[in-house]
């Protein structure tokens, strides 16, 4: 109770069962403090109005905010869960706990098979031709020259 905004238990992550009381002014000085961190791991706002409640935690910058509660969130394994600035190793829990161990790719196969395509050497002036009429039909207005539809006046 009344511990101040240098403290160690305030600056640092405890991974402990540690609930530290700190007066403010008002609702800005809370958020703007809550934020003075270079982690932010998991959060939780206390107040009998869950509105405010859910307005001040969508201003905290952290993996999580509860509103009136303090671990809810590791429990229920369909939301996200992982931590923003330094901390936390990842995300788990919900879509982005099995994207981690995904990678991603991408494969693109040539589906024209064309002996010579537009941008292969060497560059002849029937290449050029085709390539003009390509940014003319794909710049500005592509669709409707596309589509065959009249232009907008």
């Amino acid at each position: 109770v009344d511990v101040t905004h240098d403290m160690e238990v305030m600056r640092e992550e405890t991974f402990g069962p540690v609930i530290p009381i700190m007066r403010v002014e008002d609702e800005e000085e809370a958020i703007r403090l809550a934020n003075d961190s270079r982690y932010g791991l998991d959060a939780s706002v206390w107040t009998r109005d869950a509105a405010r409640g859910a307005r001040i935690a969508r201003r905290i910058q952290s993996g999580a905010v509860c509103v009136n509660d303090v671990m809810v969130n590791f429990a229920v394994t369909e939301i996200p869960m992982g931590g923003v600035k330094e901390s936390g190793v990842g995300h788990r829990h919900g879509p982005d706990g099995i994207r981690k161990y995904c990678v991603k790719q991408a494969v693109v196969i040539d589906r024209f098979g064309l002996k010579s395509e537009i941008n292969w050497w060497p560059i002849t002036p029937g290449k050029v031709r085709l390539f003009r009429r390509a940014l003319d039909l794909f710049g500005s207005g592509w669709r409707r020259k596309l589509l065959g539809a009249p232009a907008r006046t």
